[in-house]
């Protein structure tokens, strides 16, 4: 394991409040994939002031940072959607819960017709518009045009899904921006995951069919790395498997001892 992986630490940037491991017991289990369904993260923490907990409102800015001393990174941008406390003999914990995007509309229905020759990924900007979701990348693998235009008459959401599907790209929410483009695009990190950088175990094979292609990859443990996130290429350096994969999705987690990350990574 190498020595930046010492100290473990774990910050909570809640709009003007800052919550840090070193004073504080967090605990917490941060999901994300690659689909456009917000993920809600957990987060717990134990024995927090009244004043404090009178500052946690729904809706306000959350961002998480996680990692070592001398390593860290944002594991988590989003927004409360709900705070409860609890105790438990002379603990108190605060559950919050936080959704990995601006709440979005999945039930904001439309009703218009676009002009014919219209391109896809314009469909997509003025629908995500509609949306009032930010685009952090649009880069379709086939910008597909519909010759006899485009008609929306319901579900804006489920809109944007056909057409990312109909121009082969994956559509996803990730830290509170959206993606659209090729499941094999992805953002070079310039990480290699080995024993000595905190893999755990032996990456574990699988295969799946998923929207008429057949997917390949392996999920793989290691100790809790910040770099690991949705679309995030890694290098994958184990005693069977090596290369460079993509991560399609997986978690962070923290409680007790437990301190890891677990992603599935695809060819």
């Amino acid at each position: 394991m190498s020595t930046i992986q010492f100290g473990r630490v774990t910050e909570i940037i809640i709009g003007e409040l800052k919550m840090s491991s070193q004073s504080l017991e967090i605990e917490f289990e941060i999901p994300f994939d690659d689909d456009p369904d917000p993920n809600i993260s957990e987060i717990v923490v134990y024995n927090l002031s009244d004043t404090t907990l009178s500052k946690l409102k729904k809706g306000v800015k959350v961002t998480m940072n996680a990692g070592y001393n001398d390593d860290k990174g944002v594991i988590l941008s989003g927004y409360v959607s709900k705070v409860a406390s609890e105790k438990g003999g002379s603990d108190r914990a605060t559950k919050i819960s936080v959704i990995d995007s601006q709440p979005i509309d999945n039930k904001k229905t439309l009703k218009k017709s676009f002009k014919k020759g219209i391109k896809g990924e314009q469909i997509l900007k003025e629908l995500a518009k509609v949306l009032k979701l930010k685009i952090a990348v649009i880069k379709l693998p086939k910008n597909v045009v519909y010759k006899k235009g485009f008609s929306v008459n319901g579900s804006v959401v489920d809109a944007m899904k056909k057409i990312a599907k109909d121009c082969e790209a994956s559509f996803y929410i990730s830290r509170s921006s959206v993606y659209i483009r090729s499941i094999k695009e992805g953002d070079n990190t310039k990480f290699i995951l080995k024993s000595d950088t905190g893999l755990i175990g032996s990456p574990e094979y699988f295969e799946e069919e998923k929207d008429g292609r057949v997917v390949k990859g392996y999920k793989v443990k290691s100790l809790l790395q910040y770099r690991m996130n949705t679309a995030s290429i890694i290098e994958l350096q184990s005693v069977f498997v090596k290369g460079k994969f993509r991560v399609r999705k997986g978690k962070h987690y923290r409680r007790g001892d437990a301190y890891y990350s677990e992603v599935e990574v695809i060819v």
